[in-house]
C-alpha cells in the first residue's frame, strides 16, 4: 500500500464535486443502456439533495434507497451525502419482511423508491419516487450542502446476525472517505478507468466499486451481476471488473472475463490460487485483493496480488488502518506466528445500529493507541503477519474450527489445499453430522474446465499435504457452487451427498 499523506483526505462527495466542476462532460456512469456525464450525475444529485434537506432532512438521518442497477440509484446514493445525511441500501430482491425490518430498525426518515417499487413497503414516512426527483425536481448548487464533519453517519449496511436478525453497521463519513481514498491510492491508473460494479448496494464491497472511480474520474459500469459480461450481446464491458471471488470463478467457468478487462478487484473471501491463475491465463494483468469487515469500512487491509507468491496474501493494512496479531490473553504474537486480527485506525465504524451489548462485544477499548476513546475490532479471522514483507495471511476464521475424530481442523484450510488442484476452482467443505455413521467432513468442488478430478485424484492430492484426519470422507463435484444474493459461498446451500459404496468417494469409519 501507498505510504501515508500528509495531506487530509478528500471527502467523497467533495472529490465528485471536483470533477463535476473541473469536467462536467466527462463519462461518469452507464447503466441499463443510458450513460451520464459527471454534470448530470450531480445536478441529478443536487436534486436528490435539495428535496431532501426540504423535508429537514440532513445529519444522521437515514434515508432508504431502493432501486436497481441504473443512473438514478447512484444519484440517490450520492444526493442522500450531498444532503449531509446516510443512506440505506435495500435490495428489491429482498423478502419483504426483511427490507420491513430494516426500515423499522434504521429509522429511515424517508425513503427513495423507484417507480416500479413504489407503495410496495409497509412504511409510514415519506416515500419519493426517485425518477421524479431526478428528472423533476429542483435544481440546487452544491454549495448549498450543509458542512460535513468526519464523525457524521454516511451509510448503514445490514449484514446477517447470529441471532437471525440482520444488524445494521453504521459507518461514518470520515471512514468511508479514508477508504475510498486508500483504494483509489492502490488501484492507481485503473481506478479513474472504466470500473464493471457487480455488487449490490446492499453488500459493503460497492462502496469500492462505484465510489472509487468517481473519487478518481473514472466511469462505473452498473452490471447485473457478473455473468452480464461474458454474454454475446451485452453492453457490459470495462477495463476492470470489481467482484468476489464465487462470482469470478463463476465468470470464469462461463468463458470470461472479456478480452478488454486487464484488471480484477476482488475480496469478501478468501481468493484461491487457482482461480488467481485462471484469470492470468485468460489476458488479467492485474488482480488486486482487499480484506476486511463490514465492521472496518469495506477493507482493513489490501494489495496488488503476486502472481508467484506463494500462498495469496490479504496485504498490507491500509494508511488509516492499525492492525494488531493477538493472542487469546490480546497479547502481540511475534511475526510469523497466526493470532487473531484486531483492527484499529480511523476506518473502524461506530458499532451497530441498537445493538450496544454487541457492539460492546465486538469493539473494545484499543490499549495500542494513544487516540482517547480509541477502539478496535475483533474481526474473529486468523491471520499470520510475514517477518519479511508485512503481509497478513489468512487462515479463515476462528468460529470455522471443527473438531473431526479429536483433532481440530480448521476448514479453510483444507479448502486452500483443495483449490490448489488442478481442475478445481472452487471448494467448499462441511462437517456433516446429518449422514449415517456420525460426522464427517465433506467437500465440495466446483471444475475449472470441462473435465474435474475424480474423487480418488482429489484424496490423493491432498493426501501429500494434510494429515488423514484433514482430509474428507467424501466429494461432491457440482458445476458451480452455490452464491447468496451478494455473491458469496452460500453453505446452507450445499446439497447432502448421496450415499455412495465406492472406496473412491467414501472411506468407512469417519
Amino acid at each position: 500500500m501507498p505510504a501515508p499523506s500528509a495531506e487530509p483526505v478528500i471527502d467523497v462527495v467533495a472529490a465528485f464535486e471536483r470533477w463535476t466542476a473541473r469536467e462536467p462532460g466527462r463519462p461518469a456512469v452507464t447503466g441499463e443502456g443510458r450513460t451520464w456525464t459527471y454534470g448530470e450525475l450531480g445536478a441529478a444529485a443536487d436534486r436528490v439533495a435539495a428535496h431532501l434537506r426540504a423535508l429537514g432532512i440532513g445529519a444522521e438521518s437515514r434515508v432508504a434507497v431502493l432501486a436497481g442497477r441504473t443512473p438514478e440509484m447512484l444519484a440517490a446514493l450520492v444526493g442522500v451525502l450531498k444532503a449531509g445525511a446516510a443512506y440505506v441500501p435495500l435490495d428489491p430482491a429482498y423478502p419483504q419482511d426483511r427490507i420491513g425490518y430494516m426500515l423499522a430498525d434504521s429509522g429511515a426518515a424517508a425513503v427513495l423508491a423507484e417507480r416500479r417499487h413504489a407503495g410496495t413497503l409497509a412504511y409510514d414516512g415519506p416515500e419519493l419516487v426517485l425518477e421524479e426527483l431526478v428528472r423533476g425536481g429542483p435544481d440546487a448548487p452544491a454549495a448549498d450542502a450543509p458542512p460535513v464533519l468526519d464523525g457524521q453517519l454516511a451509510y448503514v449496511i445490514y449484514t446477517s446476525g447470529s441471532t437471525g436478525r440482520p444488524k445494521g453497521v453504521l459507518v461514518p463519513r470520515g471512514a468511508m472517505s479514508e477508504f475510498v481514498a486508500a483504494a483509489v491510492a492502490l488501484l492507481g491508473p485503473v481506478a479513474s478507468a472504466t470500473m464493471v460494479a457487480t455488487c449490490p448496494t446492499s453488500f459493503d464491497f460497492s462502496v469500492c466499486d462505484i465510489f472509487a472511480p468517481l473519487y478518481a474520474g473514472g466511469r462505473v459500469m452498473l452490471a447485473q451481476d457478473v455473468f452480464s459480461l461474458v454474454e454475446p450481446d451485452g453492453w457490459v464491458t470495462g477495463d476492470a471488473v470489481c467482484a468476489v471471488p464465487s462470482a469470478l470463478a463463476q465468470m470464469v467457468a462461463l468463458g470470461g472475463p472479456p478480452p478488454r478487462v486487464k484488471a480484477v478487484l476482488t475480496g469478501g473471501e478468501a481468493m484461491p490460487r487457482a482461480l488467481l491463475a485462471e484469470l492470468r491465463a485468460r489476458g488479467v494483468t492485474q488482480v488486486f485483493n482487499i480484506y476486511g469487515p463490514t465492521e472496518t469500512t469495506v477493507s482493513a487491509a489490501a494489495c496488488l496480488l503476486d502472481w508467484d507468491d506463494r500462498m495469496v496474501s490479504i496485504g498490507t493494512p491500509l494508511p488509516a488502518v492499525h492492525a494488531y496479531v493477538l493472542d487469546e490473553e490480546l497479547r502481540p504474537v511475534p511475526d510469523g506466528t497466526s493470532g487473531e486480527l484486531f483492527v484499529g485506525g480511523a476506518q473502524v465504524t461506530r458499532g451497530y445500529q441498537g445493538r450496544p451489548g454487541l457492539t460492546a462485544e465486538r469493539f473494545l477499548p484499543d490499549p495500542f493507541s494513544g487516540a482517547p476513546g480509541a477502539r478496535m475490532y475483533r474481526t474473529g479471522d486468523r491471520v499470520c503477519r510475514r517477518p519479511e514483507s508485512g503481509l497478513l495471511d489468512y487462515f479463515g476464521r476462528l468460529d470455522a474450527q471443527v473438531k473431526v475424530r479429536g483433532f481440530r481442523v480448521e476448514l479453510g484450510e483444507v479448502e486452500e489445499a483443495l483449490t490448489s488442484c488442478p481442475g478445481v476452482v472452487q471448494a467448499a467443505v462441511v462437517l456433516r453430522d446429518d449422514l449415517p455413521g456420525g460426522s464427517r467432513l465433506v467437500a465440495y468442488t466446483a471444475p475449472a474446465g470441462p473435465s474435474a478430478p475424480t474423487g480418488e485424484q482429489l484424496r490423493d492430492h491432498l493426501r501429500r499435504s494434510l494429515p488423514e484426519h484433514m482430509v474428507p470422507s467424501q466429494f461432491v463435484p457440482l458445476d458451480a457452487l452455490p452464491l447468496t444474493p451478494i455473491g458469496k459461498l452460500d453453505r446452507k446451500a450445499l446439497p447432502a451427498p448421496a450415499l455412495r459404496r465406492s472406496r473412491a468417494e467414501v472411506l468407512p469409519g469417519r
